[in-house]
């Protein structure tokens, strides 16, 4: 019979390697539990991780796009406030022009040009409107406020009809101002022609902010409400009172027409709204999808780990056992 025997430095060196090796391996299947992923990925998934890295890549294009699609959202949203504030100052004024122009005195007109022009500074106000910094209605320029005051349209506009008495002269000529590229464009306008481009919140989806102050209907919405300023005893005092009251039944009429025109525009970004919300919705579930087939790919199974734990740390004790038990034999102890 042969007996193969080892020193004792030889056994020493077993000992110890074995120790490193349980150790190392207790180490890694603790790591394990605590993340809950699979510490050896290419043996788990048969070497092959390019369907893992697929899924992260689109895990985190969808993350991308949620941020982008909550962004405009919230973009959406601040616009729509805007919106209706302009919206309801202009059927508010206009619906009581409309119902007091038939009664009109030189009180009730100037009380109404009056509104007229705090209603069109509150319109250059929310135009001039931003979120996080960034003006909403400047274009592609959106460090730039994109209008100038009101009482800077008021002083360009008594200057083209100072003279005018006539209800149809003046409504034209301010008209002819607002079309007039060295008119409003160059007085008031400071944004940038070119509105932002489109932003991409899904796989197909994309959503565009395409208004800026200077869009025709905002520029009817502030020339309706100047034409009624102007009939203020401020700024053309040589009206005689049925001329004021003339010029601001004239505003109330475009003020109705100006309002229909905003309502479409709130029309539309509400239709973007649902468009974005229905986007999120897709990419939530997308991302709930995709993240269930990544954990089920890198997943640990806890059950079997802490099984793994527990056969090792048997065995380290063993091995523990084995080695203070070795290193108390001596000749004396044997004899």
């Amino acid at each position: 019979m042969n007996v193969t025997s080892f020193g004792d430095m030889a056994q020493y060196l077993f000992l110890r390697n074995r120790s490193v090796d349980l150790t190392k391996q207790l180490d890694t299947l603790t790591q394990e539990m605590s993340t809950g992923i699979a510490s050896d990925l290419p043996t788990k998934l048969g070497g092959d991780l390019g369907f893992v890295a697929d899924l992260e890549r689109s895990i985190s294009k969808l993350d991308s796009y949620q941020v982008a699609a909550q962004e405009s959202a919230l973009f959406a949203s601040t616009a729509q406030g805007y919106m209706e504030r302009i919206n309801n100052n202009a059927l508010d004024l206009g619906s009581d022009i409309l119902a007091l122009t038939s009664t009109a005195n030189a009180t009730t007109a100037e009380e109404l040009a009056q509104q007229s022009v705090s209603f069109l500074k509150e319109t250059i106000n929310n135009l001039n409107g931003q979120l996080s910094g960034r003006s909403l209605f400047a274009g592609t320029d959106t460090s730039t406020v994109p209008l100038e005051s009101a009482d800077t349209m008021m002083a360009a506009l008594v200057t083209e009809v100072g003279t005018l008495t006539d209800v149809d002269d003046i409504a034209q000529a301010v008209q002819d101002w607002f079309d007039d590229p060295s008119g409003f464009d160059a007085i008031m306008y400071n944004g940038s022609t070119n509105s932002m481009s489109s932003v991409r919140i899904g796989a197909s989806e994309e959503v565009n902010f395409s208004l800026r102050a200077d869009d025709e209907a905002f520029k009817q919405a502030m020339k309706s409400f100047a034409l009624g300023g102007l009939a203020s005893g401020d700024y053309l005092s040589h009206l005689s009172t049925v001329e004021a009251a003339d010029l601001v039944a004239r505003a109330g009429e475009e003020l109705m027409t100006t309002q229909s025109e905003l309502t479409d525009i709130q029309s539309n970004i509400g239709f973007i709204e649902a468009r974005i919300e229905e986007t999120q919705t897709r990419n939530s579930a997308a991302l709930t999808s995709l993240g269930t087939t990544l954990n089920d790919l890198i997943l640990a199974d806890p059950a079997e780990t802490a099984s793994r734990i527990e056969e090792v740390q048997f065995q380290l004790e063993a091995l523990y056992t084995v080695t203070v038990r070795s290193s108390q034999l001596n000749l004396l102890n044997y004899m």
